[in-house]
């Protein structure tokens, strides 16, 4: 007999699993046109890719989790990665959520200066400031609207991409000539390289969290579906985006927020909207990731987490005033090669079960 399915909680797994994974880079435009435009009319393959890695991942991982994750034994990495290497992921992934909360800062800097004319450094402030202060007072409230916002972004998103899209479809003939005459910068290499480590970055960090969200549902077919549905809503949004960039890639290569420009050119008060709408994106990644970095060095409050919180949100101000399109093209990479890695050795976690 089959378990029952909620459609509505597979909805709310597959909207949290969306929010976590939207950030700045994904908002802004940015993740979307390094990782899949510069390849231009290849970039199909690249989204391809990326969407049998998401589904493949996601599944496997929230499954595990309404699986094993009630059992305080359970760590995933070890699990999936065995005891010396899964130490290393434990360790290592606070880093790389540390560098996610820089590129949030610099994106949330980015966008304020780039619509509102505030000057970056203060803008990147803000953001610290906010993330900061949603440690210090607790994150129970931001976790319930967070599987709202990034429903919310999806919508803005392909409401922005269609407009676009249908506004600027001869944008698309001799679209390979046009990509050869702009300079834009790949994540990733080739189309093959992206699919793969734009989805591997995406999850390698998500893995706490997706272990979680998946011991969370009723039933197993919950945790899967949802993570299956989120997947195919997420690369939809991107496909719709990325042929969206391509029809305008020559207004837009050079920008920071080329999604910012699309929506300020639908309307002005769309684009108002649209840009509180980004920033609530941005925050929404940064202060989960920013607790989490946190609450790990502290040792879950064992040593003074507000002093920690703070020399934290110091640092993190810091690196944030690097250049936006230089940290999402060359860290966001190296943090997909991790993730390359964690993949492969679910990959063989998985075979190996069904082969004992």
């Amino acid at each position: 007999m089959k378990e029952k399915i909620s459609i509505l909680n597979v909805m709310k797994f597959a909207g949290a699993f969306i929010a976590f994974i939207i950030g700045s880079g994904f908002a802004t435009g940015q993740e979307i046109m390094q990782f899949f435009t510069s390849n231009g009319l290849y970039s199909l393959v690249s989204i391809v890719i990326s969407l049998i890695v998401f589904t493949y991942f996601g599944a496997t991982v929230m499954s595990c989790g309404f699986d094993y994750g009630s059992s305080e034994r359970y760590r995933p990495y070890k699990y999936f990665c065995g005891n010396k290497v899964g130490v290393f992921y434990e360790y290592f992934v606070p880093v790389l959520l540390f560098i996610s909360v820089v590129v949030m800062i610099s994106g949330a800097g980015a966008t304020l200066q780039e619509y509102y004319g505030l000057n970056y450094y203060v803008g990147c402030a803000m953001m610290t400031v906010l993330v900061l202060i949603a440690f210090i007072c607790g994150l129970d409230s931001l976790i319930n609207i967070i599987g709202l916002i990034g429903p919310v972004i999806v919508i803005f998103s392909l409401i922005v991409g269609f407009t676009i899209l249908f506004q600027n479809l001869d944008g698309l003939k001799n679209i390979s000539q046009t990509m050869m005459e702009v300079d834009l910068t790949k994540a990733g290499g080739n189309c093959v390289k992206s699919g793969v480590l734009y989805a591997s970055y995406n999850m390698v960090s998500g893995l706490f969290f997706f272990t979680s969200l998946g011991n969370s549902a009723d039933t197993r077919r919950e945790a899967k579906y949802g993570a299956i549905v989120g997947s195919l809503a997420l690369m939809i949004v991107i496909l719709v985006m990325n042929f969206a960039l391509l029809s305008k890639i020559k207004d837009i290569y050079n920008l920071s927020i080329p999604t910012l420009y699309f929506a300020k050119s639908i309307s002005t008060i769309f684009g108002r909207v649209f840009s509180v709408v980004l920033l609530c994106g941005i925050f929404s990644t940064a202060a989960p990731n920013f607790w989490t970095v946190c609450d790990k060095i502290s040792k879950g409050g064992k040593y003074n987490s507000k002093v920690i919180a703070i020399i934290i949100s110091i640092l993190a101000f810091f690196c944030g005033l690097f250049p936006f399109e230089k940290l999402v093209g060359n860290v966001y990479p190296f943090t997909g090669i991790l993730g390359v890695v964690l993949f492969i050795l679910i990959l063989f976690k998985q075979i190996s079960k069904r082969i004992i």
